[in-house]
């Protein structure tokens, strides 16, 4: 079995490879559906936390596997990562465990991978202004996919921790040669941004972005937002905007956004479509769009596995990892 820790992850992952690896992935499901039971959820009352069980099996390119992710904002405070668990990797000819990978990175670089493909097919700018609402492993995640497949002009981030908006900013702007700088307001953040990434633990049915606070001809990734209720976006917004999700039952079971528009009859489960439809479209008349795009991300085993079998191969081209054989002796 390969183990591959944070570091060894960081090391041979290729973003442009990823994205490229999902959008070829939801063309193949079209043809060969994956097998994904409903995840179980367990909730720690006292932690205000849950942990997810995730199976996947992909009959296209024979890959088996099980994500186990706990999501405990109160880590936050302690200075630990609020995103915890592993996934592990299954031969499907013979039942062994090919890899456990940490699926605290791996969320990261899934969620942003398919961001940065929703983004690709939806917002036609090649050189964008971005902003962040959030300032976590999701934030920086983000920050670095929308610059793989697009040239950025700058970066706005802002959160409710200005310091750790400053921290993320100036280190970034070092590694990724960007013009980044952290902002005092949400505001200053939005108003002209092309691309807006909302990666916050969000928990309140009111929305962190009203409409007057966007660019009217916005894309918005909306990944944060930890339980049903809550809201980074006002879901009145979604009336007017072209709506994307990675998953269609799973996001009307798992949005607040998506469950309060279609509550409140601001838009119908037909004006839902799937990425799918996107890297299906050829050429995507989305392209040609004039007005907001809306994609919310919640997260699907599938996908967590695309990425994870992805990362193995890449780690074995590489001899990157550590082989760990005490199961079979």
């Amino acid at each position: 079995m390969l183990l591959l820790n944070r570091e060894d992850i960081t090391r041979c992952v290729e973003l442009p490879k990823l994205v490229r690896a999902l959008e070829d992935a939801h063309r193949g499901f079209a043809r060969s559906a994956p097998v994904v039971p409903q995840r179980s959820i367990i909730t720690h009352e006292r932690q205000k936390a849950f942990s997810l069980f995730m199976p996947a099996y992909l009959p296209g390119n024979q890959t088996l596997g099980v994500k186990v992710s706990s999501f405990h904002p109160g880590n936050v405070m302690h200075g630990l990562s609020t995103v915890n668990g592993a996934v592990l990797l299954i031969d499907v000819e013979t039942g062994r465990l090919l890899a456990m990978l940490d699926s605290g990175l791996l969320t990261a670089l899934r969620t942003s991978a398919m961001s940065a493909l929703a983004t690709d097919k939806l917002c036609p700018q090649r050189r964008i202004r971005l902003a962040v609402v959030g300032a976590g492993v999701q934030a920086e995640a983000h920050i670095k996919a929308m610059a793989a497949i697009r040239e950025v002009g700058q970066v706005k981030i802002f959160s409710r921790r200005p310091a750790h908006s400053a921290a993320l900013a100036e280190r970034l702007s070092i590694e990724l040669m960007l013009p980044i700088e952290a902002t005092h307001s949400m505001q200053e953040a939005l108003f002209d941004a092309d691309v807006v990434c909302t990666t916050t633990s969000h928990e309140s049915p009111q929305p962190l972005i009203k409409a007057h606070q966007l660019n009217p001809r916005a894309h918005i990734n909306a990944i944060g937002g930890s339980t049903v209720h809550a809201c980074e976006i006002d879901p009145r917004l979604l009336g007017n905007a072209q709506v994307y999700v990675d998953h269609l039952r799973a996001a009307c079971r798992e949005s607040g956004e998506i469950t309060q528009a279609l509550a409140w009859s601001v838009i119908d489960v037909k004006d839902i479509r799937e990425i799918g439809d996107l890297v299906i479209d050829q050429p995507s008349p989305v392209m040609h769009k004039d007005g907001l795009s809306y994609f919310r991300s919640v997260g699907h085993a599938s996908q967590d596995m695309v990425v994870a079998a992805c990362i193995y191969y890449m780690a074995r081209a590489e001899q990157i990892g550590k082989q760990c054989d005490y199961l079979s002796t």
